[in-house]
């Protein structure tokens, strides 16, 4: 009866990988614009069936919670094939679909999706159902595609990320370089965005940053991006005493208001800007459009969850460096386009 259930589990993940990784799902992400979310689906998917392989090989099939995680592997699996499914006939059926409200709908229907995906296949991680899987988990990223994490092992490999430093220390450094232009520091993490946080906010928080950059504002992204908030909490940020009355101002106050006003700070004085939660490149290229290079040394920190929007940040001449070790697999790294020298 184990067996079964594996083997069932195994036939209907075997389906529905099969359909997400077929030319006509791939052709469909990229026309309704969720390819990150279908290879991020895809690759988990990959996981689940390895995992299901190895439960089979080491004779796991036995054990009730394994067996009810298979279960859950099934039961996402036949969600994951009749959704794709689902938006291929309306989209072959129905050509509004391609609106840009529909692309919306789909676009917030394949994040649900994504997070279920995910969120069985941490339960692997989590409770170290499978052999494996815990290694799996030291050793990457448990919420990050299989083609992100190798790529980012070749790109810190290749660009030599070997030496550790205090993470205080090279952000630090960072924001107080000689270099005037506009600098970007990505922060990225094996274990997502585990100790990201607190590393940065010790920087944004040190009294000798305080005194140097005259605006500064930490912002969390919305997903779907918003100008308008993202513009309104930078500008409600910037003025040194944020209260109620300012943030009831703000709220009056027309997106051409906010432009305006907004544009006064970013190009006449120094700002650092944290950027939390990034996550695609699409999401990148509308931020870029915000902050000018004034020359007077700003600097933008961004935390997020894809190494490749990590190196991206930083431009093509970018360093690598290793900020901090968690465990012996799991490290955080900032990716920078400044040269940062240390005593």
């Amino acid at each position: 009866m184990e067996a079964t259930a594996l083997s069932v589990g195994k036939s209907v993940l075997n389906g529905a990988l099969s359909y997400a990784k077929s030319a006509v799902a791939e052709e469909l992400a990229l026309q309704l614009g969720v390819g990150r979310d279908q290879a991020f689906i895809t690759g988990e998917l990959e996981m689940m069936q390895s995992f299901l392989m190895s439960a089979h090989d080491e004779g796991d099939g036995d054990n009730m919670v394994v067996k009810t995680w298979v279960k859950q592997v099934r039961d996402v699996a036949y969600i994951v094939e009749d959704c794709l499914q689902d938006f291929a006939v309306r989209v072959n059926r129905q050509p509004w679909w391609r609106t840009l409200i529909h692309r919306h709908e789909v676009a917030n229907q394949m994040k649900e999706l994504r997070a279920k995906v995910d969120d069985v296949s941490q339960r692997n991680i989590r409770y170290q159902l499978i052999k494996g899987s815990s290694d799996a988990a030291s050793s990457s990223s448990s919420k990050q595609p299989a083609a992100d994490r190798s790529a980012a092992a070749s790109m810190v490999s290749i660009h030599g990320a070997s030496k550790q430093h205090n993470q205080s220390n090279l952000l630090m450094v960072s924001c107080n370089n000689d270099d005037l232009g506009l600098g970007v520091i990505a922060v990225w993490g094996t274990s997502a965005d585990l100790g990201q946080t607190s590393i940065i906010r010790a920087v944004y928080e040190d009294p000798d940053v305080t005194t140097k950059f005259t605006c500064r504002a930490w912002v969390r992204l919305t997903h779907p991006f918003n100008p308008k908030d993202f513009i309104q909490s930078l500008v409600e940020q910037f003025h040194h005493t944020t209260t109620a009355a300012v943030m009831l101002e703000m709220d009056q106050k027309t997106p051409q208001q906010l432009a305006r006003e907004f544009d006064g700070y970013v190009n006449k004085k120094r700002y650092l800007i944290v950027i939390n939660d990034l996550s695609t490149i699409e999401e990148l290229d509308r931020v870029k459009m915000c902050f000018p290079n004034n020359n007077m040394g700003c600097r933008i920190i961004v935390s997020t969850p894809q190494a490749e929007v990590a190196t991206l940040c930083a431009g093509q001449e970018y360093n690598v460096s290793k900020l901090k070790q968690l465990s012996a697999h799991q490290y955080i790294y900032a990716f920078h386009n400044m040269v940062i020298l240390f005593n």
